[in-house]
């Protein structure tokens, strides 16, 4: 049994990886925009079904970072502290 006194290892790595793959998931809500804006008739309900998708990964991924970024932010100050 783990001593309470003992750090447990978060997976901020792999966070920071769901970070990145959300930011990358916005770049190709943004290809799929522009391929939509070319089409002649324009499909405003699949343009508008982009911007709720990009929207809501703007959100996810804003949450994320900023969690990730007060976590070690904290580290560093505790690890300064010592």
């Amino acid at each position: 049994m783990k001593s309470p006194k003992e750090s447990v290892d978060l997976p901020l790595e792999y966070a920071s990886a769901i970070a990145w793959e959300l930011h990358l998931m916005r770049g190709e809500c943004s290809t799929a925009a522009r391929q939509i804006c070319r089409q002649a008739p324009l499909d405003e309900q699949a343009l508008e079904e982009t911007a709720r998708l990009d929207e809501s990964l703007a959100r996810a991924h804003r949450v994320l970072h900023t969690a990730l970024t007060a976590i070690r932010r904290a580290r560093a100050k505790r690890k300064n502290q010592k």
